[in-house]
């Protein structure tokens, strides 16, 4: 019978980021900060995790699961940031190859 291994590091979990500190990212990283967020576990019951893995992700320092209060305030947080961000379409794949185009050929 294998041991398991319930380091938290290695769980897939997110780390929480304060508000005043997501004002302060550039967009690309508030996306990656969304892009952790989004595949994390709905629940625990829905999980695989043992009782041993929950325990080691029971940490303030760590987001496991979408239905805890502090998933669900980080996403509303990062969202509400993001929405503030100017949004630019990537545009159509023929704009963006005659654009590249263009680029190469200056």
């Amino acid at each position: 019978m294998s041991k398991v291994n319930a380091k938290p590091e290695n769980l897939k979990t997110a780390k929480p980021v304060p508000l005043s500190e997501l004002n302060e990212l550039h967009t690309g990283s508030l996306l990656s900060h969304l892009k952790a967020l989004r595949p994390l576990q709905e629940t625990f019951e829905g999980s695989d995790w043992s009782p041993e893995e929950r325990e080691a992700a029971e940490n303030p320092d760590l987001i496991a699961f979408k239905d805890s209060e502090i998933w669900k305030t980080a996403f509303a947080d990062l969202k509400g940031v993001l929405a503030t961000r100017e949004h630019r379409s990537k545009g159509s794949k023929e704009d963006r190859q005659t654009a590249a185009h263009q680029m190469r050929f200056r």
